[in-house]
């Protein structure tokens, strides 16, 4: 069901997800359909979802790559520890992107002789 201006509670709490994100130097993009939502980060093949499961709303991401052919390994926040989830998920996106381009390092200038 929808709420006012038309966006389903999966989708406000994508956009909250997203802009807690942001705050963290992670970009990501919001998809939003028939009540359904994903935070896409698509730059390290990192997908959130939003979904109600039993009582309460949670965000649900991959850990890795499967491990057997179709098995992979999932993990989820409750949607209420917001802070939370957007340290894991700001956590995994850096592991990601170390893992494909190496260690973002600091540029040191040369020593003083």
């Amino acid at each position: 069901m929808n709420g006012p201006g038309g966006a389903s509670p999966a989708g406000r709490l994508a956009r909250e997800l997203a802009d807690h994100l942001a705050r963290r130097g992670v970009e990501s993009r919001v998809s939003e359909c028939e009540g359904i939502a994903l935070v896409g980060l698509a730059v390290v093949g990192l997908n959130v979802w939003c979904e109600f499961g039993g009582a309460e709303w949670r965000f649900r991401w991959s850990l890795d790559a499967p491990t057997e052919p179709g098995r992979w390994r999932y993990t989820c926040c409750p949607a209420s520890c917001m802070e939370t989830a957007a340290r894991r998920i700001a956590g995994l996106f850096q592991e990601r992107r170390e893992a494909m381009s190496g260690p973002v390092t600091a540029r040191v200038g040369r020593a003083a002789r």
